[in-house]
């Protein structure tokens, strides 16, 4: 979520900021976060406005999910975000900044306040306060590990409720066995702090033994909430998402790459939209396989 001002509210040196507009492309299926029982940690890609219909189709066809949340900022630059499974796509007119680059994951966490007190015996340090925007409130957190981490609590609006899309009626997706997570890469030497601490943040046990191993029997990979965590003992390769997918042939598919992706480490490296790669886990069930038809 953005840097931003309360809807309706005056900024410094500025004119006042008006509440939006409903339009038929906004909705949360979800507007009130309380009803989660742990944090939804969310992946990030950073995208041009123009380019976010096209973004949303894509994602929808890859992870066979349909969107579950479309709103504006208009109080930054025009800044609109949509969510589709655990991808927070993040548009905007202007460049982003540094501090937006950086950041690594977006929490839409139950409570601000019950995750702000949850992480001060962890180390983590508030790089920006809470404050109030669009959907409920926000603050920005250093991790630990050095990872920038944005913190959001969403609230409905009077007169909200929870909508799975508005308007014209829009076919559901295709179940294609592809599921995107946030990926994070630790030395191996720090593996098991991570692994501690993200328990601690995600509120959820390490689970083992979901993913293959390392060849060489050191540590991870290990799957904490919807977050991948895999050890390195060197250079990290720069990959922020993950897929779960029955073949990298279908990722390609799916994807319209029309590439079968690069090889590292034993894993397939796929290009997907907006320049971003993703590091393909094989060997999960492809529904349309069992069902004998096409996705």
């Amino acid at each position: 979520m953005p840097d931003s001002a309360v809807p309706g509210s005056t900024l410094p040196g500025g004119p006042a900021v008006p509440p939006p507009t409903v339009a038929d492309r906004w909705f949360r299926t979800w507007p009130d976060s309380s009803v989660l029982d742990r944090p939804r940690l969310m992946a990030r890609s950073l995208i041009d406005l123009a380019d976010l219909d096209d973004r949303i189709v894509f994602y929808e066809r890859l992870l066979g999910v349909p969107a579950d949340l479309r709103m504006p900022i208009p109080d930054f630059g025009g800044l609109e975000l949509a969510a589709v499974g655990n991808l927070l796509l993040i548009a905007g007119e202007r460049p982003f900044t540094p501090v937006q680059r950086r950041t690594a994951y977006s929490l839409i966490v139950p409570s601000l306040a019950g995750q702000l007190a949850l992480l001060e015996r962890t180390g983590t340090s508030v790089l920006e306060p809470v404050e109030t925007i669009l959907p409920g409130s926000r603050a920005r957190v250093r991790y630990p590990d050095g990872l920038l981490a944005e913190l959001v609590e969403h609230r409905p609006r009077p007169g909200e409720r929870p909508d799975p899309r508005p308007g014209t009626a829009v076919p559901e997706p295709v179940a294609t066995g592809v599921r995107l997570l946030p990926r994070c890469a630790v030395p191996a030497e720090r593996f098991a702090d991570a692994v501690r601490f993200y328990e601690t943040a995600l509120e959820a046990e390490a689970e083992t033994g979901v993913l293959p191993g390392r060849p060489d029997g050191g540590a991870g990979p290990v799957l904490v909430g919807n977050l991948l965590l895999v050890a390195h003992d060197g250079p990290a390769e720069p990959v922020a998402f993950a897929l779960l997918a029955p073949s990298a042939a279908k990722v390609a598919e799916l994807a319209g790459t029309g590439r079968p992706g690069r090889t590292v480490g034993g894993r397939t490296l796929m290009p997907l939209a907006s320049g971003v790669s993703a590091e393909v886990w094989e060997g999960f069930p492809d529904p349309a396989a069992a069902t004998g038809r096409r996705s």
